[in-house]
């Protein structure tokens, strides 16, 4: 992921902007509504949202094809079994990690892991369905209950319930492109595991869902259950919406397929209400149907009628048997699970004393927040040790602050200027060791370089070009900080001499000169002067020359 969006997102200017000139979403006693701009009546907007996540697995959930997820660049149908492929005669044979993916994915939520489920085959047609029917868990899944709180752009916190996760089997992919009077089908997707996360009704504005996926998005990928990257398929969103006013019955209800955007979900779900409040102020009907979206004009269409509600001739699988999990199991899968992402957060605030914001940044990749408590902690004993035969104060901890700065800063604009989405690697790689980067820190800390020369060193590490440590990329370019008292001192002395009308300016009031006169050291330096002694130094001669 661009690592700017991770702001964007904490920052909440990447999903919510749904102003425009036919609806304005107000807050009445802490509920969200949406005004018409056209009759000032309030609406209240009800979604619904079913995520489908692929299951992260070496194999498929029924077959021993490998799991590509939605990713492209393989040859079409080059990872299709005969199971996938639906030859007759054959079996499916349950792939138990799956079944771990999904109990983690439910522990994390906090939701019920059924110790007894069953599959169940979902009949209906389709050209990337082999089968004829899909395989998946209608009435006992494989998790019940749970839910994710959100935090709101103004505050406000909002529990999402879960209703239920369903394993279920993944469809082929249908390529309508490619030519121009057939459809091609493509079954290296078919039979991969789906993790199928169905939520309650309970959102009342486009900002919670954009918010609800982003949150789930990440605590799938922090838990490792899925990859979940949205641009290749491997979530995918089928989001109800309605609307009706207050105190009356719940709207018809119109389904949005297949979404891969977070962006584009939110903006839908703004114009699907927007057409839905249009007809209702017209006194129209709103149609059950089933609408895409069109990312260009910004507007929903049709895509099909739903006059009742399909008919799947549900039943139990007869070629598999019930799902048992059984404590022991639930209780080790639920021990390896680790640190969730906002006991995370929480204690990363308690412990170091950040911000929520950066806080909220860290935990956006775990590699991140780890590569951070690291830098505080890494080679400190023998740091302290240094320290106490230098009759230093013991159990000096590294700036977090200038940490903080450099790592979400610096880094994350390196990251995103060389286009690279992982952090992971650029440590993978060895272009930024923990111990790079902690010398770099301790050198600043000591005053061998400015904080200035530290940047430039860092981006000569990130950019790989050279692998030597960064003390010698210091002494190679003669960087190093000049901490010499008397050159220094002569050279202040001569620069406030020499310049007797910015002295005058500076002592009737205007700050701007005392930084005309550190830039000037700063030069005469080449930024290598200590900023502290010469900022005691210019106040020392400038003093001198007050009348």
């Amino acid at each position: 992921m661009n690592y700017l969006n991770k702001i964007n997102k904490i920052n909440n200017k990447l999903f919510y902007s749904t102003s425009n000139n036919q609806i304005k979403n107000v807050v009445i006693n802490n509920k969200d509504y949406l005004k018409s701009l056209k009759t000032n009546e309030i609406w209240e907007l009800t979604v619904g949202i079913e995520v489908h996540a692929q299951t992260k697995t070496k194999e498929k959930l029924f077959s021993n094809s490998l799991n590509i997820g939605s990713m492209e660049g393989f040859k079409a149908n080059s990872r299709v079994s005969y199971v996938d492929a639906a030859f007759p005669g054959v079996l499916p044979v349950l792939n138990d990690k799956c079944v771990e993916q999904a109990i983690k994915t439910g522990l994390s939520i906090g939701g019920m892991i059924n110790r007894y489920s069953f599959f169940d085959r979902k009949h209906y047609f389709y050209q990337d369905l082999p089968q004829g029917y899909q395989i998946t868990q209608l009435s006992e899944p494989i998790v019940k209950g749970g839910s994710i709180e959100l935090e709101l752009s103004d505050g406000r916190q909002k529990q999402i319930r879960i209703s239920h996760i369903q394993l279920e089997q993944d469809s082929g992919k249908s390529i309508h492109d490619l030519h121009p009077t057939k459809s091609l089908v493509d079954l290296n997707r078919a039979g991969i595991g789906l993790m199928e996360i169905v939520s309650h009704a309970d959102f009342t504005s486009s900002e919670q869902v954009g918010c609800y996926i982003q949150k789930l998005q990440h605590l799938l990928k922090h838990i490792g259950s899925s990859d979940a990257n949205m641009q290749f398929g491997e979530m995918r969103c089928d989001v109800n919406i309605s609307v009706h006013k207050e105190n009356t019955e719940f709207g018809t209800r119109v389904e949005l397929k297949n979404m891969i955007s977070a962006k584009a979900i939110v903006s839908s779900i703004d114009s699907e209400a927007i057409r839905q409040i249009s007809l209702l102020e017209n006194n129209n009907k709103i149609q059950r149907e089933t609408r895409g979206f069109n990312q260009e004009t910004g507007e929903t269409y049709h895509l099909r009628t739903k006059e009742d509600e399909v008919d799947y001739r549900f039943f139990p699988d007869p070629d598999l048997p019930p799902l048992i999990i059984s404590n022991e199991r639930i209780e080790t899968i639920k021990q390896q699970l680790g640190e969730l992402p906002q006991d995370m957060k929480k204690r990363l605030i308690k412990q170091y004393s950040i911000t929520n914001y950066d806080a909220e940044l860290l935990i956006q990749d775990q590699s991140i927040a780890k590569f951070f408590e690291n830098s505080i902690i890494f080679n400190q004993n023998q740091n302290n040790n240094n320290n106490n035969n230098n009759n230093n104060n013991n159990n000096k901890q590294r700036d977090i602050k200038k940490i903080l700065n450099f790592l979400l800063r610096d880094i994350f604009s390196w990251l995103n200027s060389n286009n690279i989405q992982d952090f992971n690697s650029i440590i993978n790689e060895n272009q930024l060791s923990i111990e790079k980067f902690t010398q770099l820190l301790d050198l600043i800390e000591q005053g061998y370089i400015s904080t200035n020369i530290g940047k430039t060193i860092l981006f000569q590490i990130l950019n790989g070009s050279d692998n030597r440590s960064p003390k010698d990329l210091i002494d190679s370019q003669g960087l190093s900080q000049i901490s010499d008292d008397s050159l220094l001192d002569q050279l202040v002395q001569q620069l406030v001499e020499n310049h007797p009308n910015e002295v005058t300016e500076y002592h009737q009031g205007k700050q701007r000169v005392y930084k005309f006169f550190m830039g000037e050291i700063m030069k005469k330096t080449k930024g290598r002067s200590n900023p502290e002694i010469v900022n005691n130094l210019l106040k020392k001669y400038l003093d001198l020359k007050k009348k």
